[in-house]
C-alpha cells in the first residue's frame, strides 16, 4: 500500500513539472512570437519612412515647375538651374536620358552575362574535370568581392582606350574618346558575371543526379541531358542569379561613373556618339549631386 502511493505521488509530481514545462514554453513561444511581431513592425515602419522621406524631397519638383512629360522624356538635367540658357537660373529635370542610360547599359550587360555565365556554370558543374572546377571556382568567387574602383581604373587605363581605337572607324569620329554606353556595358558585364556563375553552379548542383541518369538512361547525349533535363530543372535557381546579376548592374556607380565620362545626356541619344562618347546615368549623376 505506501509504496502504491508513494508511486501515485511521484507521478503526480511528474505530471506537475510537466505541466510547468508546457507552461514556461508557452509563455517563452509568446514572448518570442511578441518581440519577432514588434521587430517586423518596426522594419516596415523605418521602411515606409525611408520612402516618405525620399518621396517627399523627390516629388518636391513637381512643385517647382517641373513637370511628368518633361522628367521622364526630358535630357537635360540641371536641378541648380546654373547652366539655364536663359540665365534666369530656372532649373531643370530631364531624367529621361539618365533612366535610359541606366536602363540601356543594364539590359545589354544582362543579355550579354547571362549566356556566358550559365554556359561557363554548365561547363564547371556538366564537362569540366573536377580539378579545373576546384581550382577556377575560389577565383570566381574572389573577383565577385572585388572592390568596384578597381574594375573601374582597369577599365579606364584599358578599356576605354581601346574602344577609342575601335569606335573611330566605326562612329567617323577620330575625336571620340571611348567613354560612354559600350565601355559602361562592358565593365558591367565583368562585374555581374562571377555573381551569376556562382549563383548559377549552385542551382545546378541542386538539381539530382537521379534526374541526370534518367535522362542519360533514356539515350539522351551529355549536351541533350543539360539542355532537356538539367537546365529546365534548375531554371528557378538560374533565374535568381540572373536576376541578382541584374539588381547589382542598376546600383553599380563609380565603376560606371569612372567609364562613361560625361556631365549631360549626348544631344543625340540615339546614336553612335552616344555608345562611344561620353554619356551619363542615373547613379553617375547621383553620384555627382
Amino acid at each position: 500500500m505506501g509504496s502504491s502511493t508513494q508511486a501515485f505521488t511521484g507521478n503526480k509530481c511528474g505530471i506537475r513539472k510537466e505541466e510547468q514545462a508546457m507552461r514556461v514554453a508557452h509563455v517563452s513561444d509568446q514572448v518570442a512570437r511578441v518581440v519577432f511581431l514588434v521587430c517586423a513592425i518596426l522594419l516596415v515602419l523605418i521602411m515606409l519612412g525611408v520612402f516618405i522621406i525620399i518621396g517627399s524631397s523627390a516629388f518636391r519638383i513637381f512643385f517647382e515647375g517641373a513637370t511628368v512629360k518633361g522628367f521622364f522624356f526630358g535630357t537635360f538635367w540641371d536641378p541648380t538651374g546654373t547652366a539655364d540658357p536663359s540665365g534666369n537660373g530656372t532649373p531643370s529635370y530631364g531624367a529621361g536620358g539618365l533612366i535610359l542610360g541606366s536602363i540601356i547599359t543594364t539590359v545589354l550587360s544582362v543579355i550579354i552575362a547571362s549566356p556566358l555565365s550559365i554556359g561557363l556554370a554548365l561547363l564547371f558543374t556538366e564537362a569540366a574535370p573536377k580539378w579545373l572546377t576546384n581550382l577556377l571556382q575560389p577565383l570566381i568567387e574572389i573577383f565577385t568581392g572585388m572592390p568596384s574602383v578597381v574594375i573601374g581604373f582597369l577599365g579606364l587605363v584599358v578599356l576605354v582606350p581601346f574602344l577609342r581605337v575601335v569606335a573611330a572607324p566605326i562612329t567617323g569620329n577620330s575625336a571620340v574618346g571611348g567613354f560612354g554606353w559600350a565601355a559602361a556595358t562592358l565593365v558591367l558585364v565583368v562585374m555581374i558575371m562571377p555573381t551569376i556563375i556562382s549563383i548559377s553552379i549552385d542551382a545546378l548542383r541542386a538539381v539530382p543526379s537521379s534526374i541526370r541518369e534518367a535522362s542519360l538512361a533514356l539515350g539522351s547525349t551529355r549536351w541533350q541531358m543539360m539542355k532537356n533535363a538539367v537546365i529546365p530543372a534548375a531554371m528557378a535557381g538560374l533565374g535568381t542569379a540572373v536576376v541578382l546579376g541584374m539588381a547589382r548592374a542598376i546600383g553599380e556607380t563609380l565603376a560606371v561613373a569612372l567609364v562613361l565620362g560625361g556631365s549631360q545626356v549626348p544631344d543625340k541619344i540615339f546614336s553612335l556618339q552616344a555608345f562611344f562618347g561620353p554619356n551619363v546615368n542615373i547613379t553617375q549623376q547621383i553620384a555627382q549631386d
